[in-house]
């Protein structure tokens, strides 16, 4: 989990205050005014560390109001309700806490919507504000940890009975955003007769306190279930400016 270089506060760790001074001046005149890349960075450097309330994280969650240069544009209210989950495998608990992160015991206020482009193909996101930066940051590091070393199979639900079944879990790159960012995907299998793989995809993204996940189902084959790239940085960014 690299963190990022950018202005833009997000995953792990502790972020960085970035003051910027208008250029100092002989006292002959006034200091020049910002440029416009000063400016934007400037707008960019909300830190958020304290807890938030459900109110407060709907505020920060995208809308069908913002302009959103993707196919999933409309969007839906979704609730975030339902018991935590268990892994059959001790090691893969992360990731499977990682599918209803409001359950965890360090989570507090959370919301979540959903964009969309067909009833069939959208993408969930939940954001979820945790006590402390460090509790953010180790929720981030467990789930770094178990993707190494959630390798076999599992089943996970909220009873033995009642699970589902997975392959284990594949890495992917995450993505240049926030604080800390990690993408991986579960290679769920289908209910179907085949039995047939699919992956469900997930990027986490730490800024400060909060973690917004984002999670797409896919389909047959892996290379189709992607999340449109700008919809995570509208996200990120609307979090980080607000």
């Amino acid at each position: 989990m690299g963190v990022s270089a950018r202005g833009r506060a997000a995953v792990a760790g502790t972020g960085v205050l970035v003051i910027l001074l208008g250029a100092c001046t002989s006292g002959a005149g006034p200091a020049a005014p910002e440029s416009s890349a000063e400016s934007d960075k400037s707008e960019k450097h909300v830190r958020h560390t304290e807890p938030l309330s459900r109110a407060q994280l709907k505020k920060l969650l995208l809308t069908r109001n913002d302009e959103l240069d993707t196919e999933y544009r409309r969007s839906w209210d979704t609730t975030t309700s339902g018991k935590d989950w268990k892994a059959s495998e001790p090691e893969c608990q992360p990731l499977v806490d990682g599918i209803r992160p409001w359950t965890t015991d360090r989570a507090g206020a959370r919301a979540s919507r959903r964009f969309v482009k067909t009833p069939e193909d959208f993408v969930s996101v939940i954001l979820v504000s945790y006590p402390s930066v460090k509790d953010a940051s180790d929720v981030m590091s467990s789930l770094s940890s178990s993707t190494k070393a959630c390798a076999s199979a599992f089943r996970a639900g909220e009873t033995p009975e009642d699970s589902d079944p997975y392959r284990g879990v594949k890495r992917r790159a995450g993505p240049d955003e926030g604080d800390q960012a990690l993408s991986y995907y579960l290679r769920t299998v289908s209910y179907a007769e085949d039995r047939h793989e699919f992956p469900h995809l997930f990027v986490h993204v730490r800024v400060g306190n909060l973690i917004v996940t984002f999670s797409r189902y896919g389909s047959y084959r892996p290379g189709d279930n992607t999340i449109p790239p700008h919809l995570i940085t509208s996200q990120v960014d609307k979090i980080q400016t607000t």
